[in-house]
């Protein structure tokens, strides 16, 4: 398959991904999924891991551990030793997790526009009037994570 095929199947599978999280009663699912994912029976996990695979790019081998005790274990999965290293220089913008740009720009006085141009302004994100004003008019960056990504967060220890 061609690059350009590749990008056209992952922009269709993420629509699709897109359609189905979004037109579902988004807070009954999430508190089903979170319970049904740590349902520890091998049939129910391989079903559910064989599904997620069927659905996604999920690719298990960056994971620490090659068997997993549910879908939830497998989806908060520790990476192998020595991956993702944290890079030092401080030029450099590095993101705390696997993660696809879904946005990104100038933050106008204080509102930035992000998901299908929809405004946010930055005292609902910051919800600190002292962090609004430090940010006025910088930048933003919105990261999303897909389903099948490593979904573990990583900073330097000194937030530095």
């Amino acid at each position: 398959m061609t690059v350009k095929g590749l990008i056209s199947a992952f922009t269709q599978q993420e629509d699709l991904n897109f359609l189905l999280t979004n037109r579902i009663p988004r807070a009954a699912l999430t508190r089903f999924m979170g319970w049904f994912s740590k349902v520890e029976n091998p049939l129910v996990r391989d079903a559910s891991i064989a599904c997620w695979k069927l659905f996604s790019d999920l690719d298990l081998s960056e994971a620490k551990k090659t068997e997993f005790k549910s879908l939830h274990d497998c989806f908060t999965r520790e990476l192998k030793p020595g991956l993702r290293p944290a890079v030092a220089d401080p030029a450099i913008i590095a993101s705390p997790s696997d993660a696809i740009i879904g946005a990104h720009g100038r933050i106008e006085d204080t509102q930035l526009f992000q998901v299908k141009g929809a405004p946010y302004s930055l005292l609902d994100l910051l919800g600190d009037p002292a962090l609004v004003e430090q940010h006025k008019n910088g930048r933003f960056v919105t990261l999303r994570l897909t389903s099948s990504m490593y979904h573990r967060f990583h900073a330097p220890y000194d937030l530095a």
